[in-house]
């Protein structure tokens, strides 16, 4: 194994990926001079009552889940997650301040999550898995907040309705259609947005949506040698014939575009990819339950990445699903899937091959993506049932089974997942959970649209996620804490393991046996009733063995820590303040033939301090204008992302600062 971080391929992986490709952009400016089984009631909002709201502006429930049963929510409303700073008003941001998140760097919205990498974590939008879910790495998300009724994240074992993913899963749930008309228009630093929603007619309602980087020449052209550009759609009609029948229409999409030049050198294509989906649905409710079928049809497409010209998903995917209460203390849950997807794969592309990988030749980055990149029709198919069963009034057991049957050139693939989750109340405040399950995943690449790594070469992934949790309720103050051990055998994590300079297939499928293991604590709660308070710790280790040698991951961040007070001011000023910790990373790396360091050194932390502050205006009766100001990274803290290590010694790569402030006004009805 080469020393870790030898580098500049390793900081060019990430950013040419995606994952830092915002960061790009830094450095080039830098450079410039489900239900209960016996539906029991949910427990009220933490927060404080909020103000009223106008109709566009409902509650939002925001679930950390995993350990956690499907009828145990916490909910935030709608207000108060566009409220938290440094999340840029953006519902999935929010999860980064949950427990076990850990970002790659700070201020893109790319994270470890118990230890699995991001590749091996799922965003699902209303049962579709969306392939980029922000703007060119670290923007704005593809949905607007306007759709988004709730957003859970299982931090596993996930409910075996997903699949597929041997991490974690962040699924967002659509608002259901309104009873009269909304709509909201903002306009900030970077973009335009705006949103319509109602009644066409009785048994018919519409949404439009879409959002315009109208910003982005003020951005090229305070830095010339950045080239940015991307937006997004959504539309949806919802018929109901009559009761308990409904059809729908959902179709979104988005693009993105980002080019720059990097040490000088002509400008290099480092993110060109779009995405579009179209959903058509149909519910049914039967006798103590409902039915439900979809079909899905979209395309994925990314262009001058490494050496790839051209990359083309076809996707057709198909699910059923069916939910009964067959008693007072039982509730069953089933469903099949089929996806479909058809590659289509030009090599030898002239863009992007020496942004993504300057040290690398033509030749190499050739061989490498035509080995991991094939044209191909690739098909998965899918089972799963799931039964919540009450033990008595304060406990039930979630026991669930999914299993998928994978093929890609000639290679097939079996996962059987078992999963079990209880729930146990001890008295009035006190509840136990305790989960452990599998989760199965074909070998993983990065979160890049139609680059996905062609056949099962090694097999799948296969993950065994442990944990067990408590949750206390004290007054006003809801207080959890969680033990967790997550193991991956067969991992591919090209991030946190076998960062060499050598550019072969062999990197990106390299395996090692993943291991995570720690406690996370969180608690929040109305201090008072104008003041909301939250917090989170996690003490954790993430490991990577392969060879006979055990290694820190390089993601492998001991302490990572997130608190945040938010208040209301009155007289329709908000206002809040949010503070996030992480220790470094290992700074260095045993080398093959030695003995590993299991405890090296390790690089500076990182401290980081956002600002918000927001003034709402009553217009009418329902009409509403606010004046926003969003700032993450206040402090214009650096960041150490890498260490570059030859003959005379390792030396830090500080990154930075990246701040992203935001400056809206939004006005609505």
């Amino acid at each position: 194994m080469r020393p870790r971080l030898s580098s500049e391929p390793s900081l060019c992986l990430l950013r040419g990926c995606l994952i830092l490709a915002l960061g790009a952009v830094a450095r080039v400016a830098q450079a410039q001079p489900a239900p209960a089984p016996t539906e029991p009631v949910a427990a009220p909002p933490i927060a404080p009552p909020p103000e009223p709201e106008p109709p566009s502006s409902g509650a939002v429930e925001v679930t950390i889940e995993g350990e956690r049963v499907p009828d145990n929510a916490t909910t935030l409303s709608r207000r108060d997650i566009r409220e938290m700073p440094g999340v840029l008003g953006d519902p999935f941001r929010v999860i980064e301040i949950a427990p076990s998140v850990t970002p790659t760097v700070s201020g893109f919205p790319y994270f470890f999550i118990r230890g699995a990498p991001p590749s091996n974590v799922g965003y699902y939008f209303d049962g579709i898995q969306v392939p980029l879910l922000f703007h060119v790495g670290g923007g704005p998300s593809v949905i607007p907040p306007a759709l988004v009724q709730r957003v859970d994240l299982h931090l596993g074992p996930y409910p075996a309705r997903f699949g597929r993913l041997a991490g974690a899963v962040v699924e967002a749930e659509i608002t259901p259609p309104p009873y009269d008309w909304r709509g909201e228009a903002s306009v900030r630093l970077g973009d335009l947005a705006a949103h319509l929603e109602g009644p066409a007619r009785d048994d018919l309602t519409v949404f439009v949506a879409g959002r315009w980087a109208a910003g982005v020449a003020l951005i090229t052209a305070l830095v010339p040698s950045v080239d940015l550009n991307y937006g997004d759609y959504q539309a949806r009609a919802t018929y109901e014939p009559r009761k308990g029948d409904r059809l729908s229409i959902f179709a979104f999409g988005a693009k993105d575009y980002l080019a720059a030049a990097i040490d000088g050198d002509e400008p290099e294509v480092l993110l060109d990819s779009d995405f579009h989906r179209l959903d058509l649905r149909y519910g049914h409710d039967i006798e103590g339950g409902v039915v439900d079928t979809a079909v899905t049809l979209g395309v994925d497409q990314s262009r001058g990445l490494g050496g790839v010209e051209r990359a083309r998903d076809w996707k057709l995917g198909a699910r059923a699903s069916v939910v009964r209460q067959v008693s007072p203390r039982a509730i069953l849950r089933g469903g099949l899937d089929v996806a479909l997807d058809a590659y289509e794969v030009e090599h030898g592309g002239e863009g992007g091959t020496g942004g993504i990988f300057p040290d690398a030749s033509e030749g190499q980055l050739d061989d490498a993506f035509s080995d991991l990149f094939q044209s191909r029709l690739d098909m998965t198919v899918g089972a799963w049932a799931e039964a919540t069963l009450a033990l008595d009034q304060r406990a039930t057991l979630t026991p669930g089974l999914r299993v998928d049957h994978h093929r890609s050139m000639g290679e097939t693939a079996l996962a059987v997942d078992p999963k079990l989750v209880g729930s146990f109340g001890i008295g009035e405040h006190l509840r136990l959970i305790p989960a452990v399950g599998m989760a199965s995943q074909r070998p993983g690449f990065l979160p890049v649209p139609a680059l996905q790594i062609a056949g099962i070469p090694g097999g799948l992934q296969r993950s065994l996620q442990t944990s067990f949790g408590a949750e206390v309720k004290v007054g006003p103050l809801e207080l959890g804490g969680t033990v967790f051990r997550q193991a991956t055998f067969g991992l591919t994590d090209a991030l946190g393991t076998g960062r060499g300079t050598e550019l072969s297939s062999s990197r990106f499928l390299a395996r090692s046996l993943g291991d995570a293991y720690g406690v996370e604590i969180g608690a929040r709660g109305a201090l008072r009733r104008d003041l909301l308070f939250m917090f989170s710790y996690t003490l954790s280790r993430t490991t990577r063995e392969r060879d006979g040698f055990k290694i820190p991951s390089a993601f492998d961040r001991t302490h990572v820590l997130h608190t945040a007070l938010l208040y209301d001011l009155g007289r329709g000023w908000r206002a809040g303040v949010r503070h996030m910790f992480y220790t470094g990373f290992p700074a260095d790396e045993a080398a093959v033939g030695r003995v590993t360091n299991e405890h090296p050194d390790r690089v500076r932390p990182f401290y980081r301090f956002d600002v918000r502050v927001s003034k709402r205006w009553r217009i009418g009766e329902h009409g509403y204008l606010s004046l926003i100001l969003d700032l993450q990274n206040a402090t214009l803290s650096r960041e150490i992302i890498d260490v570059t290590c030859d003959a005379g010694g390792c030396s830090p790569r500080v990154f930075g600062p990246i701040t992203l402030p935001a400056l809206g006004l939004e006005a609505g009805f």
